[in-house]
């Protein structure tokens, strides 16, 4: 039996993204999640890359510690489109990964002999495992290396075959696995099948908080989604699905957030030779209460979400999670790590990805049938209110850490 993290216990996370200002939008669940265990007693602190030379500050009372390297105006690896999307088609991009890992690692190895932590927690293990175990080497006081599995890199190490070895190093070293999904855990599994890996499973709450929206009652129906606009959430197919909700009742797309340049140009390709029109809304990067605004307002929510052209997809949907927290009816593609959250005909309706037929079919069956909408938004939000909620994400995560401190 692991006893309790003594206090303050302090942790440095390692990620490649972490915001740049308090108005900064990246990864919302990741700073909710330090601050929710700051609240616990934890100290936190966060290793990240430079974004165009930004040094190292402090963020929402989070000191961010922040590594150089290349010239300034190629540090753009990481932030916005997140670096999978961004190596794409880029010699020049992907070369950038080498000096990334090295600087990363010798500010890991820098900040941990300071540091004086008890736990080194890296997020997306690949490349952030190996800055992490060199941290752990130089850090006094023998800290636990922690690895934080989101999905891409698994992803990566089935299409790039050399990521597999320098995961299974990581996970050898590792004295805590956890992984955002049961569909994400499965994946680090099949990566160690001979000597298979004990991991927690731990989500993350929703970003926003609020009492369940009441039905919206448009004449002409709004269909939303959120998130950052790359291959992998899918949208085209929902663009593609949309005429033939059209064939049967007035309704609308709109699309909020920023992503890959080249996507959002295809989408309005998309747009266009469907001749969409004003049927469409490309909202763009919003406020949070404008966010809340587009919640209130839309009737359905959907991530048509698909594995995408390098083998990416959703590790979990946090989006799902904010839909749901307002009580909206919601239709997802039944990949990744989707299932943890929509369960179909309980918690809102799947569809196969890819398939802009069944995904109309779903929308339709929810915007036709308003009482099996309402049903299914209440039960989504009681099932993320209880599953997905931060006091027991909490729970969790002093309990994961509790026994990964233990773990020799």
């Amino acid at each position: 039996m692991a006893f309790p993290v003594q206090k303050p216990c302090r942790i440095l996370y390692i990620t490649s993204t972490y915001s740049r200002d308090e108005k900064d939008n990246q990864n919302p669940w990741m700073v909710d999640t330090i601050r929710h265990l700051q609240a616990k007693g934890y100290e936190i602190e966060v290793l990240a890359p430079a974004y165009r030379g930004l040094p190292s500050h402090i963020v929402g009372g989070v000191k961010v510690h922040r590594f150089r390297y290349f010239f300034r105006e190629r540090e753009t690896l990481t932030h916005d489109q997140g670096a999978p999307n961004k190596i794409r088609g880029s010699l020049l991009v992907k070369l950038l990964f080498f000096p990334y890992l090295f600087f990363g690692m010798l500010a890991a190895m820098r900040v941990a002999r300071k540091g004086r932590y008890q736990f080194i927690h890296c997020h997306w293990p690949f490349p952030h495992g190996l800055m992490g175990w060199a941290a752990c080497l130089a850090a006094p006081g023998k800290p636990r290396l922690i690895l934080h599995f989101h999905g891409a890199c698994l992803l990566l190490a089935a299409k790039f075959k050399p990521i597999a070895p320098m995961l299974r190093f990581c996970l050898r070293h590792a004295h805590g696995v956890v992984s955002n999904s049961s569909f994400t855990a499965g994946l680090v599994a099949a990566l160690m099948p001979l000597k298979p890996v004990e991991q927690s499973v731990i989500g993350f709450g929703s970003p926003l908080s609020g009492d369940p929206l009441p039905p919206a009652q448009n004449r002409t129906k709004i269909i939303l989604t959120v998130g950052r606009v790359v291959e992998r959430k899918g949208i085209a197919y929902l663009l593609r699905a949309l005429p033939k909700i059209a064939a049967v009742m007035e309704a609308k797309v709109a699309i909020v957030g920023k992503g890959d340049p080249k996507v959002e140009a295809d989408l309005h390709k998309v747009a266009q030779e469907l001749a969409l029109g004003d049927k469409v809304i490309f909202a763009g990067k919003v406020p949070e209460a404008e966010l809340i605004q587009w919640y209130r307002t839309c009737d359905v929510f959907c991530l048509p979400a698909i594995v995408d052209s390098q083998g990416e997809t959703e590790g979990l949907g946090v989006v799902l999670l904010e839909a749901l927290n307002y009580a909206r009816p919601v239709v997802a593609s039944n990949v990744g790590g989707i299932p943890d959250i929509i369960k179909d005909g309980r918690t809102g309706l799947l569809c196969p990805q890819k398939d802009p037929e069944a995904l109309a079919a779903a929308i339709v069956k929810l915007l036709s049938d308003p009482e099996l909408g309402e049903r299914l938004g209440r039960q989504g939000r009681a099932f993320v209110g209880k599953e997905f909620s931060w006091e027991n994400i909490d729970s969790l995560w002093e309990a994961f850490y509790a026994k990964a401190a233990a773990r020799s």
